[in-house]
């Protein structure tokens, strides 16, 4: 047997970690490797994580503890109980279960138990402290959610600073990075709080949102903290009109209409279940002042965002809409309901009906639907500029 010389063979080691980190060096993100939960990240960013990226700072904000929250408890329960008296007279029903009726009863049967006792106080301390803890689900929070699958805040506040930087280049404020010429890698080292500055100047309205209305993590930014659901709703938000009446299947926690409000939007409806309502109507009053809502139920002031049960789509006017928009959820209901409130859409829109959808669940996606129910013609289709896997398309009403 040989005897191996040590000089030799630690030469021939240092040969090979030299060879893997030179292809390491070469790979998409680098940066990454030897960190499985940052692996698990770079999955969903749109830029790779070559080196350092630019200082970004993880933030967290309690929702307040406002004098009026019993009041708006009450309110929000009204219109609940409301809703659920109305629902059996419906002609639009729902048939058996989708994703979001097993989340609220499995996920938070608290909040369920409250509405259902009246109990103004106990409801208004769950929503005090509702999404202060991770969930798994996400559309009715702006907690830390399975986005990305890290607890790590540094690992969320880098994922919530990629969306950022992808807003920007929608925009053309940042150039659009490119792996075959470059530059590759680079726009992820630009200035949080510049960036901010740009797209403020560039769209006209403040990007923090209201803070205390809820409890928020999120990346830190001037003035607030930014959740990745506030860049996927001002991201919605900029593609509607500005004039004219807007609605929304599926509003969840009402981010949208909120951002829509800032940009000019003055008539706004939301229809969804009952129960993410009461959610949505919670952080609406909270974010931007109760007599500013209108929910089921009360008077339907003009120029406030009104919070509905999704039957009463089918109660409004032949061509009220200038534009219809739906965002994350149509893949995910029922075909009957998603059947039901395509025919609507194409009776209640004049303009242009707008999806920001996945199609995770093929061939269940809105273009299959679409062309099912028909009288939808294709405007446009492309990748999102914010989220990795989800399609913007834009239909037409045909007459």
């Amino acid at each position: 047997m040989t005897d191996v010389d040590p000089t030799d063979a630690l030469a021939t080691c240092q040969a090979q970690m030299a060879a893997v980190r030179k292809l390491i060096a070469h790979t998409r993100s680098p940066a990454v490797f030897g960190r499985p939960e940052a692996m698990n990240v770079d999955r969903v960013l749109a830029h790779p994580l070559r080196s350092a990226v630019a200082p970004v700072s993880f933030g967290s904000v309690k929702a307040d503890d406002r004098p009026n929250r019993i009041a708006v408890a009450q309110r929000l329960i009204v219109a609940y109980h409301k809703a659920l008296a109305d629902e059996p007279s419906s002609p639009l029903r729902r048939k058996g279960e989708d994703i979001w009726t097993r989340i609220l009863r499995d996920e938070l049967p608290p909040l369920l138990k409250h509405v259902e006792e009246r109990n103004a106080l106990r409801l208004a301390d769950y929503l005090l402290d509702f999404s202060a803890t991770r969930v798994w689900f996400g559309g009715i929070t702006t907690a830390v959610d399975h986005y990305g699958w890290t607890r790590d805040p540094t690992l969320v506040a880098i994922l919530y600073y990629d969306k950022l930087v992808c807003l920007s280049e929608s925009l053309g404020l940042l150039q659009l990075e490119n792996p075959e010429q470059g530059p590759w890698g680079e726009n992820l080292k630009n200035d949080v709080a510049a960036l901010v500055r740009q797209i403020e100047a560039e769209i006209g309205i403040a990007l923090a949102p209201p803070m205390g209305a809820v409890h928020t993590d999120g990346l830190a930014i001037p003035g607030g903290i930014l959740h990745y659901r506030h860049i996927n709703s001002l991201y919605a938000a900029l593609k509607l009109p500005r004039s004219g009446a807007v609605c929304e299947f599926g509003g969840g926690l009402g981010l949208c209409a909120m951002y829509a409000r800032r940009l000019g939007v003055k008539d706004y409806t939301i229809f969804d279940l009952p129960i993410s309502n009461l959610l949505a109507g919670h952080y609406l009053i909270h974010a931007i002042g109760g007599e500013q809502v209108s929910l089921h139920g009360e008077e339907q002031r003009a120029g406030t965002i009104k919070v509905l049960p999704y039957w009463d789509c089918l109660k409004t006017q032949d061509k009220e809409f200038a534009a219809t928009l739906n965002q994350d959820s149509l893949p995910e209901i029922d075909d009957s309901l998603v059947d039901a409130f395509l025919r609507d859409i194409r009776r209640s829109t004049a303009g242009v009906f707008i999806s920001l959808n996945h199609e995770a669940f093929h061939p269940r996606t809105v273009r299959h639907f679409t062309q099912r129910v028909g009288g939808f013609r294709p405007l446009s289709r492309t990748k999102s500029w914010i989220r990795e896997g989800y399609v913007d398309e834009a239909f037409a009403i045909a007459d």
